[in-house]
């Protein structure tokens, strides 16, 4: 990767996108019924992220969904297995767990008293003999598929299925293990609501041509003369950005050089994680779509823990979380992507125009767009006469003299 990092800074470009400007309709960014089709297809068929491991690192551990719209327990049980349930008392539906995180010896519903074990069996109905006939083999939580893998757990939402997270995530999932994310611990999270559609925000971090506007007094001088390498396995995109001091290999040894001294590499897992491998820390970023134009963004930190011992080290954190989260994200890409949400109903123009640089956003939409399926039905989208190729992924034109731009509608 350094190597062609290395060749593309000779010619001060990205490495070869789509090599074509292309535009994307905006209603990809405002269409309710959109929107809807994505929860039926890229939200519902695929494995979700939870969260880093260490969130669960003893039995009795567990994490909660960030999502309304997906309430689950993820824990750690007695015999060190991470299972998932819904995060529902099979008695009237309260909530078992109502914290982020946490640990227990048993899920106790806060309504009635009823008491689930770490595995979901339910071991307990208060003033059993009101319930003449309910047996508590009949009523354990509804399990969820649920898997550990890379260093993060992973939830699905079709009780019954099996998750294959190396299958899933291909040759990205070797950097996971390669770069031994199971071994880092978190150091925050949080969770706020933006004012923006999920593909908008993802899309800020897919391409480098901002950087020295957007991020002028942050990010650019650490990216000067930046160029951008990628490469995709399956829905997936892995995006490796030169750093300015990436000149410096030429004084060492090849076998001495490291990818995180010289480049930034984050990846789009999806369907809706951007996922950073920084210098010295990792931030995971997750987009759970409220509407069309509403999204809960959560950011993750996890760090080595030799890498910051004491009060020095936590300092240390503090000010990269800082100036990560609450600066370049926030302020910065979030807070430009709030801004054109706010024009998009409201503006002159029905579609975004992408040039050659920004190809990865168009890419993305794509591997969206594949694989939606209507609300009421199972099967993905075809497109007219049953042929998903009949029609560009997207209605993503490209912009020659002969193909008129996008309509604004989409497949």
């Amino acid at each position: 990767m350094i190597e062609r990092l290395l060749a593309l800074r000779e010619t001060r470009r990205d490495e070869k996108m789509l090599d074509e400007v292309v535009t994307i309709p905006v209603t990809k960014y405002t269409d309710q019924a959109l929107l809807d089709r994505e929860m039926a297809s890229t939200f519902s068929r695929y494995p979700l992220i939870a969260g880093h491991a260490s969130a669960l690192a003893e039995p009795g551990a567990y994490l909660t969904s960030d999502w309304d719209r997906f309430p689950f327990i993820a824990v750690r049980g007695e015999d060190g297995r991470v299972r998932a349930f819904y995060n529902q008392c099979r008695h009237r539906g309260a909530r078992l767990a109502d914290q982020p995180t946490g640990t227990v010896k048993n899920f106790i519903c806060p309504f009635h008293g009823w008491i689930y074990g770490l595995d979901g069996a339910l071991k307990g109905i208060t003033r059993a003999h009101d319930f003449p006939g309910v047996k508590t083999c009949d009523y354990g939580l509804v399990e969820l598929p649920a898997a550990e893998s890379g260093g993060l757990i992973w939830v699905g939402r079709t009780p019954g299925e099996t998750l294959d997270i190396p299958g899933f995530l291909g040759t990205f999932h070797d950097d996971l293990v390669n770069f031994d994310v199971a071994s880092l611990v978190r150091y925050k999270k949080t969770k706020v609501v933006k004012e923006a559609n999920w593909k908008l925000l993802i899309k800020t971090y897919l391409e480098g041509y901002h950087v020295p506007y957007l991020h002028r007094d942050t990010l650019a001088f650490a990216f000067k003369k930046g160029v951008i390498a990628h490469d995709e396995d399956g829905p997936h995109i892995r995006l490796s950005a030169a750093r300015t001091n990436i000149g410096e290999t030429a004084r060492k040894p090849r076998e001495e050089w490291r990818i995180l001294d010289y480049a930034s590499v984050y990846y789009t897992l999806f369907p809706n994680t951007f996922f950073i491998l920084h210098p010295d820390y990792v931030s995971i970023n997750t987009f759970w779509p409220l509407a069309p134009d509403r999204t809960i963004w959560t950011h993750e930190m996890l760090y080595r823990d030799g890498d910051f011992p004491g009060s020095a080290g936590q300092s240390a954190l503090a000010k990269r979380f800082e100036f990560t989260n609450d600066t370049v994200f926030d302020q910065e890409d979030f807070a430009i992507a709030e801004d054109v949400q706010r024009t998009l109903l409201h503006g002159g123009s029905d579609h975004h125009v992408l040039g050659l640089a920004e190809g990865l956003l168009a890419m993305f939409q794509d591997n969206i767009d594949e694989r939606l399926t209507d609300p009421d039905t199972t099967a993905p989208d075809t497109g007219p006469g049953g042929d998903s190729s009949a029609v560009p992924a997207g209605t993503m034109t490209p912009t020659s003299p002969t193909v008129p731009r996008a309509t604004g509608q989409h497949s």
